[in-house]
């Protein structure tokens, strides 16, 4: 692109008409220098087509840019479009012998616009693309990959989101506080923070998309190294123990948010999550999902799942939180999209409800399990919601407890 654009060649480029043009100039929001437009007001002109199209009128946008509380510095960057290919979203699909309406729910799945038969690819997207063919040919059907799908673009939704938040919250906030408007301490983070930091954000997640990959990658070719020896016969694969599932809840959140306010139990929630984190990494477990108040975890372990219980609710006092109350259950697990299901799941969450504050109580599956550093107490038979046949549920607590 030359350095200076004409009006024509301005208005080719942003999608804008002539006249149109003539307008955003007239109200001051562009502004021609040596008888030519700079390249970055293709950008700024797309940006306020965009934004009346959100019913945001380019008078309003000029008004609040000449009293200096509007910046259009940094939606300059929203203006930029990834090239467009030559070939239709059509083509593609018959190129890589797959419906358009197949790729068109794909593309739902990730959680993108579902694309029209006509409207032409991205060119980043057609490497994308590309794999597809590769999956379907493998003999993986169209509901497997959306399924897939469904995961990758829900965990990259949520992290691009909550990165977006975190920047505003977090980052702008200390610019905020150095007394900045609001459209000045964003430019300010920015410029000082985010253009420092560059592509860190991609890096990060490809950094560490490999770091988790490579723990479970080597524990799916262990279990297939074992599978060769057991048919070589060579050696006997160990029985697959029980898996163990955590429910911790922390009691009179409800009450503490009606007291102390939302951002109050907002910290409540974030120090619980470091607090399970932290001990359920020690005990080779891991977190699942945060539930506000609460926090659901898996561990391969079930005398591992007791010993973070146990740990958790004798660790919400020192760390200013209330007291927890724990539900533990082993037994099989259906594992899918990246969530644990089933009845062991059902009863924990159950028994948990049940615990008083400070108690961990264990699933009856659980109760020959008998390892170093704690014990099981009998409770007694519980009848559970949406359970059949009542349970037998122990406590679980320190040796030598009470």
């Amino acid at each position: 692109m030359p350095d200076l654009l004409t009006e024509a060649e301005l208005a080719r480029r942003s999608d804008a008409s002539p006249d149109e043009i003539k307008r955003l100039v007239d109200l001051g929001i562009l502004e021609p220098h040596d008888g030519g437009f700079a390249r970055r007001d293709v950008m700024r002109a797309r940006v306020v087509a965009h934004l009346g199209s959100l019913g945001i009128p380019a008078e309003a946008l000029a008004s609040a840019l000449a009293s200096a509380h509007l910046s259009l510095g940094y939606l300059e960057s929203a203006g930029r479009r990834h090239p467009r290919s030559e070939q239709t979203f059509a083509e593609v699909a018959d190129q890589i012998g797959l419906p358009v309406a197949t790729l068109a729910r794909i593309y739902v799945a990730f959680g993108l616009l579902r694309p029209t038969p006509d409207e032409h690819v991205l060119q980043e997207d057609l490497e994308v693309m590309g794999m597809l063919p590769v999956l379907l040919g493998a003999g993986v059907d169209e509901a497997q990959v959306l399924r897939l799908a469904r995961v990758w673009g829900d965990s990259a939704r949520r992290l691009a989101q909550y990165l977006t938040h975190y920047f505003h919250a977090t980052v702008e906030e200390q610019f905020r506080q150095r007394g900045l408007r609001d459209n000045q301490a964003y430019e300010a983070a920015i410029r000082e923070v985010g253009l420092r930091m560059g592509r860190s954000g991609e890096d990060l997640l490809g950094w560490l998309f490999r770091r988790h990959s490579e723990v479970f990658m080597t524990e799916h070719q262990l279990g297939h190294v074992e599978t060769a020896l057991e048919d070589a016969g060579v050696r006997r694969r160990a029985p697959r123990q029980m898996e163990a599932v955590v429910f911790a809840d922390l009691s009179g959140y409800t009450r503490l948010t009606e007291e102390s306010g939302d951002e109050a139990a907002a910290e409540v929630s974030l120090e619980l999550a470091q607090l399970v984190s932290e001990v359920a990494a020690e005990h080779r477990g891991h977190l699942v999902k945060l539930l506000g108040d609460g926090a659901y975890l898996h561990f391969p372990d079930p005398g591992d799942a007791i010993r973070t219980s146990l740990a958790i609710v004798e660790g919400t006092a020192p760390r200013g939180l209330p007291p927890a109350h724990i539900g533990v259950n082993a037994g099989p697990l259906l594992y899918d999209e990246g969530d644990y299901f089933g009845r062991t799941v059902n009863i924990a969450a159950r028994i948990g409800s049940r615990a008083g504050p400070g108690q961990v109580y264990v699933g009856e599956d659980m109760a020959d399990v008998r390892q170093e550093g704690f014990r099981l107490a009998e409770v007694g038979r519980f009848e559970l919601k949406g359970i059949a046949e009542p349970v037998g549920v122990f406590e679980a607590v320190r040796d030598g407890g009470s």
